[in-house]
């Protein structure tokens, strides 16, 4: 008698239908360029989007025959205002306006989210404030010192929330954890609070300037802290249950050598500008764009990644005639176990994913004998289609956990980048990644990866996987 073997059903968890059978690094994370209005020899720093512009400090001469200068010689900064025109190219830079411009410095700005209230820098050498004015229409009026300035010390770098309500600032006044902090007046009834220090999360001995706060809840600002790419370089924190967070730095090309300060966003914090003396040899400071180049991940649209369980159901469902009592079957599935019985009907377990021989063996129970290979087949056991994430189910906080996407399976694609989002707001890039969670709670780790697709389309294929985090004890 021959026998057919045939395959019923595989069964991942459950009972299912059987269907057939370079490494890249974080800077790819972000696209930059200088912009084209930067100048040779003059700085062009601190940008700040307003009415479809842009606002930023240079020190550029207003005309080839004066040039402003402190009571040191260094030549003094002003506002400028420049957007881009139809062909979307940076037009001229013109000075933002004749109200605000004096014979003191004018640095950094921020503007009230209907861009009728400005708050900026204005001093000498030694003394710097925050001034505040507002919009009529057609000029800039009601030029008035922070009321919490102090003499022969410097706050500067302002930044208005989009509510209105905060104030963030860098000043060097007494009672600071180093040189330069970061505070935040609250707004309340019309009235500022007085400057609260952010706290030794985020201050430290070194100085913390150009604080941005996003509407997403990260903080972003610069330091010149020992753990930096060298310089200054940008970080960023959040509060999590009313705590800021360690700041996280962000990667290069960011962050490089050198001093890498002012970073603002869009909305969706994809876009944006920083400032940087990365490219000029006087260390002339220049206005850099940046494009993040990382898919968005749609947690409602990603699916939990299947488990791999290689469980599958075999049967032979010849007809077999009452002799065949008298026979003892031998399932063999080709990786070393061999299950012996009277049933046509088996279920197996394979360690991996592989090709196996799968053979039937008959052996009849009164003569001893032994029909090897009655039936047998080569059965592919292969892993689920789809992105996949090797990670532990829980860890600490505090400790460095490794994501590993190589158990990826996309049979005839090509791979191009693996992209993953920890849910904590931190991001990387590399088929193998590494991270540490700083808060404990449940977290949907994406991996998401791009190969081309029919018209030299890049496709964007991603699961996401739950990893438990508690605190550490200590």
């Amino acid at each position: 008698m021959k026998f057919q073997l045939t395959i019923i059903s595989l069964k991942i968890a459950s009972i299912l239908t059987l269907l057939p059978g370079q490494r890249i690094t974080a800077q790819d994370i972000y696209s930059v360029s200088p912009v084209s209005f930067n100048t040779r020899d003059y700085d062009e720093f601190a940008a700040m989007p307003y009415n479809g512009g842009l606002v930023f400090c240079s020190n550029r001469p207003q005309n080839m025959f004066i040039i402003r200068t402190d009571t040191t010689g260094l030549p003094l900064t002003d506002l400028y205002f420049v957007k881009k025109n139809d062909r979307q190219r940076w037009e001229t830079p013109k000075l933002f306006s004749n109200e605000l411009n004096s014979r003191f410095y004018e640095g950094p700005m921020t503007f009230s989210k209907d861009g009728l209230e400005i708050y900026f820098t204005r001093g000498e050498t030694e003394t710097m404030g925050i001034y505040s004015a507002k919009f009529n229409g057609a000029t800039w009026e009601q030029i008035n010192p922070f009321q919490y300035n102090e003499l022969k010390t410097k706050a500067t770098q302002p930044f208005l929330t989009e509510d209105g309500k905060m104030l963030f600032f860098s000043s060097n006044r007494r009672g600071g954890y180093g040189g330069f902090d970061l505070y935040v007046c609250i707004r309340s009834n019309g009235e500022w609070s007085k400057p609260r220090n952010l706290g030794p999360e985020i201050n430290t001995v070194a100085d913390e300037k150009y604080p941005f706060l996003h509407k997403n809840g990260r903080l972003y600002f610069a330091s010149n802290r020992k753990d930096g790419f060298g310089g200054f370089d940008i970080y960023y924190t959040q509060q999590i249950k009313g705590k800021w967070i360690k700041p996280i730095l962000l990667p290069a090309p960011i962050n490089s050598r050198n001093n890498d300060f002012a970073y603002t966003s869009d909305s969706i914090d994809r876009h944006g500008y920083f400032s940087s003396d990365r490219t000029n040899r006087r260390n002339l400071m220049d206005i850099f764009e940046f494009t993040m180049n990382f898919p968005v991940f749609d947690i409602g649209q990603c699916r939990p990644q299947k488990i791999n369980d290689y469980i599958y159901i075999f049967q032979e469902t010849n007809q077999i005639n009452a002799d065949s009592t008298t026979f003892l079957y031998e399932w063999d599935f080709g990786d070393g176990h061999k299950i012996r019985g009277r049933d046509l009907k088996v279920e197996h377990r394979f360690a991996h994913a592989g090709d196996y021989l799968i053979q039937l063996n008959v052996i009849d129970t009164l003569t001893g004998e032994v029909k090897l290979n009655q039936a047998s087949s080569i059965f592919p056991v292969r892993d689920n289609e789809q992105p996949y994430i090797t990670c532990p189910d829980s860890a600490k906080t505090g400790k460095e956990i490794f994501f590993n996407g190589t158990k990826t399976y996309l049979p005839n694609k090509q791979i191009i980048n693996y992209y993953w989002d920890f849910n904590d707001g931190a991001i990387d890039v590399g088929k193998e990644v590494k991270h540490t969670f700083t808060v404990p709670g449940i977290y949907r780790i994406i991996l998401g990866v791009t190969y081309t697709g029919p018209d030299n389309k890049t496709i964007t294929e991603s699961r996401y996987k739950q990893i438990v985090i508690t605190a550490d004890a200590q």
